[in-house]
């Protein structure tokens, strides 16, 4: 069946799809939380699994997206009503800007506690598993699984954060 695909449509066309559904399938293929070890902002080395809650709220950040940082406002402003979840902010500046990277958050003072984590993806590993480009990538997760994805942040999104928190906490 197979070689009369390509008999019919040739094989530069039926490889060329066949790219496409491998790249498609990858690109949502990604639905557990990975137990990756990774760097928190103070240098501590860590699993991702000891930062999750039983519901967590993920973003791929950095300091130059403007709608990144937007989301990360408006989550600091009702995130304290959600005492159970947990925050990852991962971020994708270059591994370079860490020392910026601390002085943004230190100016933006980000409620960093045992429930609010800032992280560096300083090799891009969680990025490319998560295809987070472009971000802002926002996840919620429960029990280490995504239930929620979402690319990019318009002021109002945070309405639809806060409803698919209460729903993965329900």
């Amino acid at each position: 069946m197979f070689e009369s695909f390509i008999k019919c449509y040739g094989f530069d066309i039926v490889f060329r799809y066949l790219i496409l559904f491998v790249l498609i399938s990858n690109l949502f293929a990604q639905s557990n939380f990975p137990n990756n070890t990774v760097f928190l902002i103070d240098n501590q080395k860590t699993n991702l699994h000891n930062l999750t809650s039983e519901v967590s709220f993920v973003s791929f950040w950095a300091t130059w997206c403007i709608p990144c940082i937007k989301e990360i406002d408006k989550l600091n402003e009702f995130i304290d009503d959600y005492e159970d979840v947990s925050v990852i902010l991962i971020n994708e500046d270059k591994p370079g800007d860490k020392a910026k990277v601390k002085g943004f958050v230190r100016s933006r003072k980000y409620p960093i506690d045992d429930n609010y984590h800032i992280i560096f993806d300083s090799d891009q590993k969680l990025s490319r598993q998560f295809n987070a480009q472009p971000i802002p990538l926002t996840l919620i997760l429960k029990d280490n699984e995504v239930v929620y994805r979402k690319r990019g942040f318009y002021l109002g999104d945070e309405i639809e954060l806060k409803k698919q928190l209460d729903d993965a906490l329900k």
